[in-house]
C-alpha cells in the first residue's frame, strides 16, 4: 500500500470496518491493478515498468498474489457454506416436492421468496452505501487531519500563545495513525514548563520536548537494545519542528516507525543497524575517495561517488551525485566547507542538484542484512577482515578515479540444511547476518530522463538481467512520433510554451543573442526512479552513469533553458547575432554536433561535443576532425565515427570551457571571442 490509499488507510485505521464480502475482494483486486496501472501512465509517456522505473514489480506481483489469494478464499467459503446448503437441500428432495410442480404464481411460497430476494437486494445495496460512506470518511478525516498539520504549521512560525497545546495533541494523534505508544510528563526547567512527549515503538523510542518557546523544543531517539544512535537524526527532527514544517517531522517519525517495525517483525534481521552501516559504508567510500582525490570535495562529486549526506533528506543515508555548475562555483569556500563537514542543513534545498536516497523495499530474492558484529560493507584498506565460506573480501577497481581499489565485503547464501522446507520468505541466519526478502533501494530524486544505453549500463552494474531490457538497439533510427524523446521531454521541461514543433530558443548570454535550433529529435527516453542495490559495491559504478546522463541532459537542456527570451516560431525575425545549429545521435546518445553562424558571416564554426564516461564535457572543432566547409556542415560531421572522437584529441581549451559552463549558448559565445 502507497501513496494516497496508504494515507486514506491510516486515516481511517480507527474507523470499524464491516466484514469482508466477495465484493470486497474483487475491488480490493481492482484496487491493486489501478495502483499498479497509474504508476506506468506517465504523463509525459515513458515507459515504467522497467527494473529501473517507479513499480517495484516484485511488490506489485506480491500485492497481486495476496489479493488473488483473498478472493479465491471467499469464493471457496462461499461455495462451502451458501451453495453447499442449496445443493443439500437439493440433494434431500426438498425441492421436488409434488405441489411445487403446480404452484402458482401468486402463491404464498412464491410472494416469500420474492419478499426475501428483495431484502437480499436491499441488504446489499445498503453494504455498498455502508462502504462508501466509511470510504468517504476516511478521505474526509484525512483532510481534517492534513488542514489541522497546516494549521499547527502556521501557529508554530507565529510562535503564538497555545502552539505547544496544540503540537502535544497532534503528537498523541500521530502515535496513535502509527501504531506507537505514547506517554507525557511535564517538567519545570529554568522556571519554564516543558512537556516530554515518548513516541515508543518495539525498539526505538522518540522523546519530544516542548515548551513555550522554539528554544525549548528538544528531540532525542533511544533504543531499547544496544544499538549505536547516529544524532544527526535528531538534528534532522528538531530542525523540522522549529521551522513550523509538521507534514515533514511526521514524515520523519513514519520513517522511523517503519524500521521499528520491520526490525521487530523481521528479526534477527535489524533495519535500524543495517541502515547505520549503509551510512558508514557510503562515507568510508568518500573518505578513500578523498585520499586519493587531495581532499577535494569538489572532485569527488566530479570523480567519485558523490557527497555522503546522510540525515539531511531523511532517516537514512543520501547521496548527492550531481550538482549543476552554476550551482557549484556559486557556492563560497565556506559553503563548502560546512557541506564537507555535514553541517550546512539548507543543503538539501540546493536547486538543480541530484540525489540517492537509499531506502529498504521488500524483494522475491532473499539478501543478507549484517550482523551486529559487522559496521560497514567497505574494507578499509589497512584492516585485515576474516573470511568464511559465507563471507569473502572482494576488491574492485574504481571505474571513473585512477588508481584506486576498494574492498568490500561479499556474502554467500550458505546451503540449507533442509531444502525441502526453503522459500522465499524464510529466514536464513548465519555468522555473517540475516537472509530475508528485502533488499536497499537507491531513489532518485528527482526522477533521470535516460537514454536505453544508461539503463542498460546501471542493470549491468547492479546485477540485474537485461534480457529484454533496453538496449542500444532501441535507440537506432526510426519513428519517434508517438514515442517519448529525451529532447521532447527536456525541452517540455524547460519551456512555458512548449507546443511548438520548432525546438529553438533565443538566449541572452551578455549583449548578444543567440538562437539556438535542434533538428529532430533522436533519442528514445526512459525514466529512471529507483535502483535495487545488492551489493555496495556497485555504487562505485552506478553514480558516474547517473552524472553522466544527467550532464548530457544539462547540456541538451541549455538549448532551451529558462534563459531563453523566445521560443515562438518567429525567433529569427529577432536577427540573432548568432544562430546555433544542433543535432543529437540516436546511436551515441552522449554526443550533441554544433554548427555556428555569425550574422555578419557566411562561414560556419562546427564543433563536437561529447559527454565522455569519465564524465567529462569534451570538445572538438570541424577543423581537427578533418571536416571541410560544405553547406550542411551539421551532416558532414555526422560522418564521423564516435570511435574517433577521444580525450587525446580533443581542444583542450574549448573542452575546458564545455566541462565548466555546460552550455551550448556560452560556448558558441565563447567561440566568437576565441576563433579557431
Amino acid at each position: 500500500m502507497s501513496g494516497s490509499g496508504e494515507a486514506a488507510h491510516n486515516a481511517s485505521a480507527g474507523l470499524p470496518r464491516p466484514l469482508r464480502t466477495i465484493s470486497d475482494e474483487f475491488r480490493e483486486l481492482q484496487s491493486v491493478v489501478s495502483r499498479f496501472q497509474s504508476q506506468l501512465d506517465a504523463v509525459d509517456g515513458t515507459i515504467g515498468l522497467h527494473p529501473l522505473g517507479p513499480v517495484n514489480v516484485e511488490q506489485a506481483q506480491a500485492s497481486f498474489s495476496q489479493a488473488c489469494k483473498r478472493l479465491r478464499s471467499s469464493l471457496v467459503s462461499y461455495r462451502d457454506t451458501t451453495l453447499a446448503s442449496w445443493n443439500q437441500l437439493f440433494a434431500t428432495g426438498a425441492m421436488q416436492h409434488p405441489h411445487l410442480a403446480n404452484m402458482q404464481a401468486d402463491s404464498p411460497t412464491v410472494a416469500a421468496t420474492k419478499r426475501m430476494a428483495a431484502a437480499t437486494q436491499e441488504l446489499g445495496d445498503m453494504r455498498k452505501i455502508a462502504d462508501t460512506l466509511h470510504q468517504d470518511i476516511g478521505s474526509c478525516q484525512k483532510i481534517l487531519v492534513d488542514a489541522a498539520g497546516e494549521a499547527i504549521s502556521r501557529a508554530l512560525a507565529d510562535d503564538g500563545p497555545g502552539t505547544s497545546l496544540l503540537l502535544i495533541e497532534r503528537l498523541k494523534t500521530s502515535a496513535k495513525r502509527l501504531g506507537l505508544a505514547h506517554y507525557t510528563d511535564v517538567q519545570n526547567r529554568d522556571g519554564a514548563e516543558v512537556t516530554t512527549v515518548t513516541l515508543a515503538g518495539g525498539i526505538s523510542v522518540i522523546d519530544v520536548d516542548i515548551g513555550a518557546t522554539k528554544e525549548h523544543m528538544k528531540v532525542k531517539i533511544s533504543y531499547v537494545s544496544d544499538i549505536a544512535h547516529d544524532q544527526r537524526i535528531d538534528v534532522l527532527m528538531l530542525g523540522r519542528l522549529q521551522t513550523g514544517d509538521i507534514h515533514g517531522f511526521e514524515k520523519l517519525v513514519d520513517e522511523m516507525a517503519e524500521l521499528d517495525r520491520l526490525t521487530k517483525e523481521k528479526a534477527p534481521a535489524n533495519f535500524i543497524h543495517n541502515t547505520f552501516a549503509v551510512v558508514a559504508t557510503l562515507a568510508a567510500i568518500q573518505q578513500q575517495e578523498l585520499a586519493k582525490l587531495d581532499d577535494d570535495f569538489k572532485q569527488v562529486l566530479k570523480r567519485g561517488s558523490g557527497i555522503a549526506l546522510p540525515y539531511m533528506r531523511h532517516v537514512g543515508p543520501s547521496t548527492m551525485y550531481y550538482m549543476s555548475p552554476a550551482v557549484a562555483y556559486g557556492l563560497s569556500e565556506h559553503q563548502w566547507t560546512e557541506i564537507a563537514a555535514n553541517n550546512l542543513p539548507t543543503v538539501a534545498e540546493l536547486p538543480r542538484c541530484m540525489w540517492l536516497d537509499y531506502v529498504w523495499e521488500p524483494s522475491n530474492k532473499q539478501h543478507c542484512f549484517l550482523s551486529a558484529t559487522v559496521q560497514q560493507h567497505c574494507v578499509d584498506p589497512d584492516h585485515m577482515a576474516e573470511e568464511s565460506a559465507g563471507q569473502k573480501v572482494l576488491s574492485y577497481a574504481h571505474p571513473t578515479i585512477e588508481g584506486l581499489e576498494m574492498r568490500f565485503l561479499e556474502f554467500a547464501q550458505l546451503p540449507a540444511q533442509d531444502a525441502g522446507v526453503a522459500s522465499a520468505d524464510a529466514q536464513t541466519t548465519q555468522a555473517s547476518g540475516v537472509w530475508i526478502p528485502y533488499t536497499l533501494v537507491a531513489r532518485l530524486a528527482p526522477e533521470l530522463l535516460a537514454c536505453a544505453l544508461t539503463v542498460r549500463g546501471i542493470m549491468l552494474a547492479t546485477g540485474q538481467p537485461t534480457e529484454g531490457s533496453p538496449g542500444a538497439s532501441q535507440d537506432s533510427p526510426r519513428l519517434l512520433e508517438d514515442a517519448p524523446t529525451l529532447e521532447r521531454l527536456i525541452y517540455t521541461d524547460c519551456v512555458a510554451d512548449n507546443s511548438s514543433t520548432l525546438f529553438q530558443a533565443v538566449h541572452r548570454v551578455g549583449q548578444s543573442t543567440s538562437l539556438v535550433k535542434l533538428e529532430s529529435p533522436q533519442i528514445r527516453a526512459w525514466s529512471i526512479s529507483r535502483i535495487p542495490i545488492t551489493s555496495m559495491h556497485q555504487v562505485l559504478a552506478v553514480a558516474p552513469l547517473l552524472r553522466r546522463q544527467a550532464m548530457f541532459n544539462e547540456l541538451l537542456a541549455s538549448c532551451f533553458s529558462t534563459t531563453a527570451v523566445d521560443t515562438s516560431a518567429h525567433s529569427e525575425s529577432a536577427d540573432p547575432d548568432i544562430t546555433v545549429s544542433a543535432k543529437t545521435f540516436a546511436n551515441d546518445p552522449f554526443r550533441i554536433d554544433i554548427a555556428i553562424k555569425k550574422d555578419t558571416d557566411t562561414a560556419e564554426q562546427g564543433v563536437a561535443l561529447r559527454v565522455s564516461e569519465s564524465t567529462e564535457v569534451l570538445a572538438w572543432t570541424h577543423q581537427a576532425l578533418g571536416v571541410s566547409e560544405s553547406p550542411d556542415l551539421l551532416v558532414a560531421m555526422s560522418g564521423v565515427s564516435s570511435t574517433t572522437l577521444t580525450k587525446d584529441t580533443a581542444h583542450k581549451n574549448l573542452s575546458r570551457v564545455a566541462d565548466l559552463c555546460i552550455s551550448i549558448p556560452i560556448i558558441s559565445q565563447w567561440l566568437q571571442t576565441h576563433p579557431q
